[in-house]
C-alpha cells in the first residue's frame, strides 16, 4: 500500500509496511490470564500427571524403589506417620517442633530486617553507615554461621531459630529498603509541600505505598526461612521434620524422606497463600505477584 505526499517538487510516494489486520477475539489465553478455578484445574492435573509418572517409574523398576519408592507406600507411611511415633514423636509433634523453629526465625528476622530496610531505604545516614556492613554480610551463607551459633547460643532452640533467622533476615533487610526506595519522590515533595513532616510523610506516605513490596519480602522471608530448616535442625535436634529427613537419609528410609519433605513443602505453600491473602487485604490496589 502507498500514500503520497506533496512536497515544493511535486507529489513523492510513500512507502509503507504492510501490516495485516487484527483479528479479534483471538487473544491468546497466556495473555489474557486464567480465573482461579481454571489455575487451581491446571495445578489438579499437572500434579496428577507427576504422580502419575512417579508411579510408572516405580512399577516398571526403572527406578530401585529403595531410591524412589511407589507412591501408594508413601501414603501409606504418611498414614502411618499421623498414629505412630516415629523417633519419639507423631508427625504432629515433628510439625509443631518444625513450625516453632521456622515462626520464630521469620518473626525475628521481621523485627530486625523490617525497621533496618525501611530505615536504610529512607535515611541517607543510617545508609551510609549500615549498608556497607549488611553488604559485606549478606554473602555468607546460614550454614557458616552454625559453629559460630553452637558456641553463643549451644545446640538447643536458640541455635536453630539464630540460623533461620539469618536466612530471614536478608530478604526482610532488602525488600523492604527497595520498597522505600521506590516510592515516587512526587509524592514525598507532594507531601511536604502541604506542611507535612518526615516522620509523618514516612508512616502515611512512604510505608502506605510500599505495603504490597513489604508484604512480598514477608513471603520470600518465609520461604528461605522453611528452605533452612534441615539445616538448623542439624544442631541436635530431638524432633522436627528436618531433623526426621536428616534421619531418613541416613537409614535410607526414602518414604519417610519424603514424606517429611512434602509436609514442607505443603507448610510452605500454606503460608505463602495465607501471605498472599494479606497482602490482597492490606493492599488491594496493588497488583499481585
Amino acid at each position: 500500500m502507498t500514500t503520497e505526499t506533496s512536497t515544493s517538487t511535486g507529489r513523492v510516494p510513500l512507502q509503507r509496511p504492510y501490516r495485516p489486520p487484527r483479528k479479534r477475539g483471538t487473544t491468546s489465553i497466556w495473555r489474557r490470564g486464567l480465573s482461579g478455578r481454571a489455575t487451581f484445574v491446571i495445578g489438579v492435573a499437572s500434579s496428577a500427571t507427576l504422580v502419575a509418572v512417579w508411579h510408572l517409574l516405580s512399577a516398571t523398576a526403572l527406578v530401585s524403589p529403595l531410591l524412589l519408592p511407589p507412591p501408594l507406600r508413601v501414603a501409606e507411611t504418611f498414614w502411618q506417620f499421623l498414629t505412630a511415633e516415629y523417633l519419639g514423636e507423631t508427625l504432629v509433634g515433628h510439625t509443631a517442633a518444625s513450625m516453632t523453629i521456622v515462626a520464630g526465625g521469620w518473626l525475628l528476622g521481621g523485627l530486625v530486617g523490617l525497621p533496618l530496610g525501611i530505615l536504610i531505604g529512607w535515611s541517607d545516614r543510617v545508609r551510609w553507615l549500615v549498608f556497607p556492613l549488611f553488604q559485606l554480610l549478606r554473602p555468607v551463607p546460614p550454614l557458616a554461621w552454625i559453629p559460630l551459633a553452637i558456641v553463643w547460643l549451644g545446640i538447643g532452640d536458640p541455635a536453630r531459630i539464630f540460623v533461620v533467622f539469618l536466612s530471614a533476615v536478608v530478604p526482610w533487610t532488602i525488600n523492604s529498603m527497595a520498597a522505600v526506595s521506590s516510592v515516587d519522590p512526587l509524592l514525598i515533595r507532594a507531601a511536604r509541600t502541604l506542611g507535612a513532616g518526615d516522620g509523618s510523610i514516612l508512616r502515611r506516605v512512604v510505608i502506605h505505598t510500599a505495603t504490597p513490596t513489604l508484604v512480598a519480602g514477608a513471603r520470600i522471608a518465609l520461604g528461605n526461612a522453611w528452605t533452612t530448616l534441615i539445616a538448623a535442625e542439624l544442631l541436635a535436634a530431638s524432633a522436627g521434620l528436618g531433623f526426621v529427613a536428616l534421619n531418613a537419609s541416613q537409614t535410607l528410609s526414602s518414604d519417610i524422606l519424603l514424606v517429611s519433605m512434602g509436609i514442607i513443602g505443603v507448610l510452605g505453600a500454606l503460608f505463602s497463600a495465607i501471605l498472599r491473602g494479606v497482602g490482597r487485604a492490606v493492599a488491594p490496589w496493588a497488583k499481585e505477584a
